[in-house]
């Protein structure tokens, strides 16, 4: 079922670049960078870069629901 594709695959990268995520959904590297800056997706700073935790990343997409509300 759905669980299955959440499934820790070691393929796989646990979390995703702002360049992945941005090919993933299919808009600019500067969309994933303002809604970053807005809170709006789910992200974790390493660093001095930011990374978007793959499986939450893929749950909202299923869901429809990628981006929270803006606040």
């Amino acid at each position: 079922m759905v669980d299955e594709i959440y499934e820790n695959d070691s393929t796989e990268p646990e979390y995703l670049s702002p360049k992945e995520l941005a090919k993933k959904c299919n808009v600019s590297l500067k969309s994933i960078t303002n809604w970053t800056q807005d809170r709006r997706l789910p992200a974790v700073k390493m660093g001095r870069v930011w990374r978007y935790p793959r499986l939450e990343i893929e749950k909202r997409l299923i869901g429809g629901r990628l981006l929270n509300e803006k606040k």
